[in-house]
């Protein structure tokens, strides 16, 4: 009986290509993240505060946009639901992107359950002129700021070199400017809006930071070395 030597890797070539479906998915939900980012820029800061008369972009909270009365609001609605599709799908790209790491995969589910969290600041939102809808809009935000400050916390554990060092000082960086605009508040005033805007601005160019890394990393590689 003879033996086919070419077998093997004949074998190989077709689990190579059988994973290719598997890789493209892949990619395509960590893509929903960076497109998730450059959404949520257009759709508060260019498209709802453009349709809000005497909207001020560096001295008014981004939270107002989304508040009932807001003339913006009609416009922000649906892209929240939009924007929880995309970045749900984001945290479920890390979590298939970096299996056999148990820092990463912790990442990936609070990244997940970030994105599924939208859903609560949806059903509880600021209303223009009401001070009672704040207590409960305030404790739905905290609550994603804690989901967002762990999921940041265990990606840099997870992560070595500069992917590391970066997440460390997003995170660093978006909680002072958070504090700070959270501290200038109610205003309107140029600390909150640009304080706040910038605290934003870190989260959302490091969840397209991180996409990044990992789609350049292949599927197979189970260490985070970026």
């Amino acid at each position: 009986m003879s033996i086919d030597k070419r077998q093997p890797p004949l074998r190989r070539r077709a689990a190579t290509h059988g994973s290719q479906p598997h890789e493209v998915t892949r990619k395509a939900l960590l893509a929903a993240g960076a497109l998730s980012s450059l959404l949520y820029v257009v759709a508060t800061d260019v498209v709802a505060a453009s349709r809000w008369d005497g909207y001020r972009r560096t001295e008014q909270m981004v939270s107002e946009l989304f508040a009932v009365g807001s003339p913006g609001r009609d416009v922000l609605l649906p892209f929240t639901w939009l924007y929880t599709v995309l970045f749900t799908a984001f945290g479920v790209g890390v979590w298939i992107s970096v299996r056999g790491d148990r820092a990463l995969r912790i990442a990936g589910g609070l990244l997940i359950g970030y994105g599924l969290w939208n859903i609560m600041g949806a059903l509880y939102p600021l209303t223009l002129g009401d001070d009672t809808s704040i207590p409960m809009h305030i404790l739905a935000t905290n609550v994603q700021l804690a989901l967002m400050v762990a999921a940041m916390c265990f990606v840099a554990a997870g992560f070595h070199g500069r992917m590391r060092a970066y997440s460390i000082a997003s995170l660093v960086g978006s909680a002072v400017m958070g504090m700070v605009a959270y501290m200038a508040a109610p205003g309107p005033n140029l600390v909150l809006g640009i304080g706040e805007r910038i605290s934003i601005g870190a989260f959302l160019l490091w969840v397209a930071v991180l996409a990044v890394a990992l789609w350049k990393r292949p599927a197979a590689d189970r260490t985070a070395q970026v």
